[in-house]
């Protein structure tokens, strides 16, 4: 598909009462730019309009103008946004006239996939390369500077109050390697959700909540006044990583507290002992988590049967399942059901 000709336009500067952004190709939810199907005359001008519709208003300068290339795959969930863009060498700014014409605010939580990019934010600098992630806030102005001829990244766009709730603004362009513990373990989660965003689509809160937590944990343990893991705020976050962790994957029948606790380089002891104080052991958590997702399939009448509804959310055993389901909800599934539909 080509899109046809059309003038030129600078989304940071065209009126809000004229909005001609590019539309790009995909299904609800996702959308996909690629300039190779973009005239080249047009190339430079469109890829201003492109980053400004997915992300913020920006002022990108390439290099070079002559055979500009680029793509940005972009999915939308509820308020957040996730992408993988890739370019040629250039610079792309935050101005403060930019950030006059955005109502809304966001942090942007960038993972260099190839490439390297110099990011300056505050009186900060930092730079990133292949398997590590910064973090800048379009509040205030910014410049990327795209050192390679060639890079790419993986984006995640998160309004920035939630950001502001769990990390500090000293926590900004501040670099997390994937070559420590805790950065690896960060960096493979953010590129697993980044690789198969779709997959998350009907559990976007949670992994929002995960990648906020996971990302402050490494920004904090990266500093210089990294925690040793004795601290309160150290362990919370961890946690509470640990139970998002646990949401996205209560349904796998081959969970167990090894297999987490290995996930995030801890002993199996010590993921006992930050569940402890939720107050509920790993067993119940995950056995609470299967069956309200059991209920409420029957409930909503999603599932033919009982036992599918069981068994795609973990259960293996229907004996055991059954005991479970009367023991929360008073009375069997099948009669569950029934009153359901009879309501």
């Amino acid at each position: 598909m080509l899109w046809g000709a059309r003038p030129w336009h600078n989304c940071c500067f065209i009126s809000r009462d004229f909005p001609v952004f590019p539309q790009g190709r995909g299904d609800v939810g996702v959308k996909t730019f690629d300039l190779a199907e973009i005239r080249t005359t047009e190339r430079f001008s469109y890829w201003r309009d492109v980053l400004c519709n997915v992300y913020v208003a920006l002022n990108p300068e390439p290099s070079f103008k002559t055979d500009f290339l680029g793509t940005v795959t972009d999915h939308t969930f509820d308020g957040i946004g996730i992408s993988n863009i890739s370019s040629l060498k250039q610079t792309i700014a935050r101005t403060p006239q930019g950030i006059r014409r955005d109502a809304d605010a966001y942090c942007f939580l960038n993972l260099q996939v190839a490439g390297t990019c110099r990011v300056t934010q505050a009186g900060r600098t930092a730079v990133t390369t292949p398997g590590e992630f910064t973090i800048v806030d379009s509040s205030e102005p910014f410049l990327l500077d795209y050192v390679s001829d060639e890079w790419e990244q993986y984006s995640f766009k998160i309004p920035k109050h939630i950001f502001d709730s769990h990390i500090g603004h000293d926590l900004v362009v501040r670099t997390v390697t994937g070559r420590t513990p805790i950065g690896r373990i960060v960096v493979d989660f953010l590129a697993s959700v980044a690789r198969t965003p779709e997959s998350f689509r009907h559990s976007s809160t949670d992994m929002t909540k995960s990648i906020v937590d996971l990302a402050a944990m490494s920004l904090r343990a990266s500093g210089p006044d990294r925690d040793d893991g004795r601290n309160r705020t150290f362990r919370s976050a961890l946690s509470n990583s640990i139970l998002g962790y646990v949401r996205l994957n209560f349904a796998d029948p081959e969970i167990a507290p090894a297999k987490v606790a290995a996930h995030f380089g801890i002993s199996t002891r010590y993921l006992h002992k930050l569940l402890e104080e939720h107050g509920e052991t790993f067993g119940q958590i995950i056995l609470g988590m299967r069956l309200e997702r059991c209920a409420s399939d029957l409930r909503e009448g999603k599932c033919l049967t009982i036992s599918e509804a069981a068994f795609r959310w973990g259960f293996n055993d229907m004996s055991s399942f059954s005991r479970a389901f009367r023991r929360r909800f008073g009375v069997p599934p099948r009669d569950y059901r029934h009153q359901s539909r009879e309501l």
